[in-house]
């Protein structure tokens, strides 16, 4: 059946995910890091310059109402994504890392980044950089608690 894999089979797919990103060593790891942490300030800088310069229309109140709302849903997934990914460790996360055959720090980095860009988003629309920077600040600890991974040799 479909659903019914070997143990063997998922040690064969697991040992082929670290041949697929084999490129994906721990300097490029740091320079990716490095990458999403640019672009997140670069962005954010972006839309505050846009603001410093009176640029903004007003915002519409019912549409930033439903984008809280997404923005609020979004946190609520990325937060318990990066807890079950550095805690719980469950079928989903380990479905996940086998699927795309990255590492889990860059997983729980791109979840960091997912949230300070919603705060870009957010704060392009609104003005309002508590959400940018609270994403930043997630973005940050997610680098501390996720570190590059030196390979084993």
């Amino acid at each position: 059946m479909f659903f019914d894999r070997s143990a063997a089979d998922a040690e064969s797919r697991a040992a082929g995910a670290s041949v697929r990103y084999g490129w994906l060593t721990p300097d490029r790891q740091t320079q990716v890091r490095g990458v999403l942490l640019g672009l997140t300030l670069f962005f954010g800088l972006t839309v505050w310059v846009w603001h410093s310069l009176d640029a903004a229309a007003p915002n519409p109140g019912v549409f930033v109402r439903k984008l809280r709302i997404v923005g609020i849903m979004t946190w609520l997934y990325a937060l318990v994504q990066l807890l079950d990914i550095r805690f719980w460790r469950s079928a989903t996360a380990r479905k996940r890392r086998e699927a795309m055959g990255i590492p889990d720090s860059l997983i729980a980095w791109l979840f960091g980044q997912m949230l300070a860009w919603f705060g870009i988003i957010y704060y392009g629309f609104t003005e309002d950089a508590r959400w940018y920077l609270a994403g930043l600040v997630v973005l940050v600890v997610t680098f501390i608690v996720f570190p590059v991974r030196q390979s084993k040799s």
